[in-house]
């Protein structure tokens, strides 16, 4: 490649990762789509020059460890999400309950628990039990609809065995949302707690992952020169077993540490 070529994909590369002056004045609202989209231009950016560099037989590893890479990336995007969610539904159910206590019919209860929290889901969701409700369907069916599409299920499904119960025993509402919601807070907790305690084990698992890289980076600096052996010939073969047994094994361990947190 190219000086010329270098110069234009490093110049490529800071804006797509540094954003132009104008990005600091969107709203904060929009910021975490123009975060996506500058991630997104990152990748692409650095997949053409993996792909540029480096030589045909090294790109099927270079493929294993990107789809490795933004699959643990799409699992701890959707770990905060249901975090995030799990503190609004708590909020929400909060000013649900004293909305109920105070009288309110649930149709207003659950639009004025949507306009109190600020999560975009976990409102909307709220808004389509009451839209639901409003045009004469159950208000468990409603909850049962938004679990479909929620980062939570189990909490929102957890309502609507709650509702389910209070509206044909005859129990009152109010009472059974709160018992509700310091269940999904009890629960959130001991997530919480668990998912600090798996930080040292993600950790580990983490550098364990890097130690063969930081193998063939001392054997290049004493002159053994692994990487162009496995850039090329039956070394790209020995290095495609590699990244994809550390990838494996990264996964299986994220897989492993998510599950013992809580997080799903």
């Amino acid at each position: 490649m190219s000086g010329a070529g270098a110069a234009a994909l490093a110049l490529a590369a800071a804006v797509a990762l540094g954003g132009s002056p104008r990005s600091r004045l969107v709203p904060a609202r929009h910021r975490g789509l123009s975060r996506r989209w500058s991630l997104a231009g990152a990748l692409a950016v650095g997949g053409a020059v993996a792909a540029i560099a480096l030589p045909p037989s090294s790109w099927p590893a270079g493929v294993v460890l990107a789809v490795t890479a933004a699959l643990r990336h799409r699992r701890r995007v959707r770990h905060r999400r249901a975090v995030a969610e799990a503190r609004a539904l708590e909020a929400a159910l909060d000013v649900l309950v004293g909305e109920l206590r105070a009288g309110a019919h649930p149709l207003r209860a659950f639009a004025v628990a949507a306009g109190e929290i600020d999560h975009a889901g976990a409102a909307a969701g709220l808004r389509g039990v009451a839209s639901r409700a409003r045009l004469g369907a159950d208000v468990a069916t409603g909850l049962r609809d938004v679990a479909a599409s929620s980062a939570l299920p189990l909490h929102w499904e957890r309502l609507a065995v709650y509702w389910d119960l209070g509206e044909r025993q005859g129990l009152a509402i109010a009472t059974l949302m709160r018992a509700a919601q310091r269940e999904i807070s009890s629960r959130q907790r001991f997530s919480d707690q668990a998912d600090a305690a798996m930080a040292g084990a993600r950790s580990s698992a983490t550098i364990l992952g890097c130690l063969p890289v930081l193998g063939v980076i001392l054997g290049q600096l004493i002159g053994a020169r692994p990487i162009g052996f496995l850039l090329g010939g039956s070394g790209a073969v020995l290095a495609l077993v590699g990244v994809s047994l550390v990838c494996a094994g990264l996964l299986w361990s994220d897989a492993i540490t998510a599950q013992a947190g809580g997080a799903g």
